[in-house]
């Protein structure tokens, strides 16, 4: 009798450990909502939230991976031709060097831009190293950067500051395409491939790297958390990107970036393939006050 309820006793626990083993995303949500609600979060006012803010894995995060087509420049190594890598004007420590999430300078001179969808600026150092992202572009969009971009000089790297922030106007103001956001070769090489399968552009019989329109890798499994209400993101912009009801934040090898929702609803996939519906019902929330993060 006594090795009878023994065994019965190690049947149910299997069962339970097994049932929490096998966490959806939903569930997790469920887990994750003890966040307050609109009304109270407004109380508090808008939230500052850092990638230290938050954690990613199983039961924290979703796994995801990006369907986006987008249009790559690469940043020409301007040297003491780019400008001072400064906040603007219009920002409150305007003429400061711009410093990245742990506080550094990002570079000396380069490319300053703006992020109309985050309302966000941007810092790409000069140093022949930072590409432009502009995202959600289509093939004909596409076509049109690349003719602009020609228009000066048959070589992207060769673009001078001016010109290149006048294409960077021709995208924002002629295509509307107002979601652009700096990165770097490394990356590009490593997460992005044709858009057009077996698309090669070229200047004078040689590849342009980190060119043109491409789009992520399939294979590339990024980790998504949706935060609700109002807050700013201190990411890899300049400046914090700002989300007015609720954002998204992916994590891809290490780093964290913000995305508005509608935006990651269209550009973003479960890692099976799946649509995604809502970022708010089918992402992993975390509220992005440390003490209110999925437990452990």
């Amino acid at each position: 009798m006594m090795k009878t309820k023994f065994f019965l006793l190690f049947i149910l626990l299997s069962v339970l450990t097994s049932c929490v083993a096998t966490t959806s995303p939903s569930a997790s949500n469920q887990a994750a909502s003890t966040c307050p609600p609109p009304a109270q979060q407004n109380q508090i006012g808008t939230r500052t939230i850092a990638p230290t803010n938050l954690k990613v894995g199983k039961g924290y995060s979703t796994a995801v991976i990006s369907n986006a087509q987008k249009f790559l420049i690469p940043v020409p190594a301007f040297g003491q031709s780019g400008e001072p890598l400064v906040y603007p004007p219009s920002h409150e420590k305007a003429g400061q060097p711009i410093l990245d999430y742990q506080g550094k300078p990002v570079g000396d001179r380069g490319l300053v831009f703006f992020n109309g969808k985050d309302k966000s600026w941007q810092a790409a150092p000069g140093d022949g190293e930072a590409v432009i992202i502009i995202n959600e572009v289509s093939p004909q969009q596409a076509k049109q950067i690349d003719q602009k971009i020609r228009s000066y000089t048959p070589d992207p790297n060769r673009l001078t500051l001016k010109q290149l922030k006048e294409v960077l106007a021709f995208v924002q103001e002629d295509l509307k395409l107002d979601d652009m956001y700096n990165s770097n070769r490394p990356f590009i090489r490593e997460n992005m491939t044709p858009a057009i399968v077996g698309e090669v552009v070229t200047v004078n019989g040689k590849e342009i790297e980190a060119y043109g329109f491409k789009k992520r890798d399939a294979r590339d499994i990024n980790q998504a958390i949706y935060i609700p209400g109002e807050f700013v993101f201190q990411g890899p912009a300049a400046t914090p990107q700002k989300f007015a009801n609720g954002g998204v934040i992916v994590e891809q090898g290490g780093k964290m970036r913000g995305v508005q929702p509608d935006i990651f609803e269209r550009t973003y996939r479960f890692s099976n393939g799946k649509a995604i519906s809502s970022a708010r019902t089918d992402i992993a929330i975390q509220c992005g006050f440390s003490l209110n993060a999925v437990p452990d």
